[in-house]
């Protein structure tokens, strides 16, 4: 299903932190576009919602909220998934072909028009066949070969190839079967436990209770989300904004492009391949899709304002201080008054309104309580 990118205001909010703290020379700045136009951003303060905004229901709306429970038979599902990560590879010594669902370790080199092309060539590569994590023929072209030998494999590039000089290219690929493996799960045991070192958790049965805890805490984070995203969705639907600043949605456009690009970064990947390889997106639909959402986002924060106008929601002073006191860290940075140099405390306080203001509508919502939610 082709994933769409997120037009609620809660999905920019840990976004909108980061813009805050994009001034210092930490590691969020170094994964993520550092942003050009800033001058052109506007704070809360400077926007008129007084004029702007005129509120409909925001108190009782009615939300859904998701069961946090986790059944035995979840946590026996990730156990079995987790040990299936940490598997072990054996050598096949019963034959020595290529098989589906074999682990070949291979040698390989691609070349365009007889020339060897970036990102084409490695050596030592675990390649699992069936996987396609190769382009098409790939590992198909490898079943039957035996180990220790080489063979060429023409093939051609998918026409909707990231890499624009290689998208529908015909090459070759000369590949050597190394060796044959099969996958070996780990065996669930304490000893397995015990190396994961977790603290109070040596035996299988303390680390089920140690993940049923954690998928619940994970479960219930989801929910809340969820419930922030209806919430906020239908306070803005009742409300009427006239007219929303350009700079105040260059601020969310900004949220969306820095923490895409710092997703991309944790798949060594460009924002375009990303965006490509996730969205199933060129480069003007992902433009045009992040403007929407931008102009949306900007659009219930600004009914967020109005509300917080209206219910005397602020943040003081205090409030910021304990903020910075309890989070610094997490930014990677040393000390509170290294924080307080380095970021944008104006942006900062504005990412703690709104998450304040958020709170506030889901405390207020109309909540039921349901087994599972659907998923659009």
């Amino acid at each position: 299903m082709k994933r769409k990118i997120a037009k609620v205001l809660v999905a920019g909010l840990i976004g909108l932190q980061l813009i805050g703290c994009s001034n210092g020379n930490k590691e969020t700045t170094e994964n993520t576009q550092v942003t050009e136009n800033k001058a052109s951003m506007i704070y809360f303060d400077e926007i008129d919602v007084e004029n702007n905004v005129t509120l409909g229901e925001y108190k009782g709306v009615e939300v859904v909220n998701s069961a946090t429970t986790v059944s035995d038979e979840e946590v026996e599902a990730y156990i079995e998934y987790m040990m299936s990560m940490y598997s072990n590879l054996e050598e096949v010594t019963d034959r020595d072909v290529v098989e589906n669902g074999d682990v070949a370790n291979i040698d390989y080199e691609g070349k365009k028009d007889g020339v060897a092309f970036e990102g084409g060539t490695a050596q030592g590569y675990d390649l699992t066949i069936g996987s396609g994590s190769f382009i098409p023929g790939f590992e198909e072209g490898l079943i039957g070969v035996k180990k220790g030998e080489t063979i060429d494999l023409p093939l051609t590039f998918p026409e909707n190839y990231p890499a624009e000089d290689l998208a529908g290219a015909e090459v070759v690929f000369t590949v050597t079967v190394n060796g044959i493996y099969q996958k070996a799960a780990s065996e669930f045991n304490d000893e397995f436990v015990a190396g994961l070192a977790i603290e109070g958790v040596t035996t299988t049965e303390e680390y089920r209770v140690y993940l049923k805890g954690m998928m619940e805490e994970s479960y219930g984070d989801q929910a809340r989300q969820n419930m922030e995203a209806q919430v906020i969705a239908m306070v803005t639907e009742n409300a009427e904004v006239k007219e929303v600043p350009q700079g105040l949605i260059d601020k969310f456009y900004e949220i969306n492009i820095n923490n895409m690009t710092y997703q991309a970064s944790m798949y060594g990947m460009d924002l375009q391949s990303f965006v490509s390889a996730y969205f199933g997106m060129d480069e003007e639909a992902f433009e045009a899709e992040t403007v929407a959402a931008a102009e949306e986002s900007a659009k219930q924060a600004m009914v967020c304002l109005k509300i917080a106008a209206q219910e005397n929601i602020s943040v003081s002073d205090e409030e910021m201080d304990t903020a910075i006191e309890e989070n610094y860290a997490s930014y990677g940075y040393a000390g509170v008054e290294e924080f307080k140099s380095a970021v944008d405390l104006q942006e900062y306080k504005d990412s703690l309104l709104l998450t304040k203001i958020v709170n506030f509508l889901v405390d207020n919502a109309a909540v039921t309580e349901v087994s599972e939610l659907t998923a659009e």
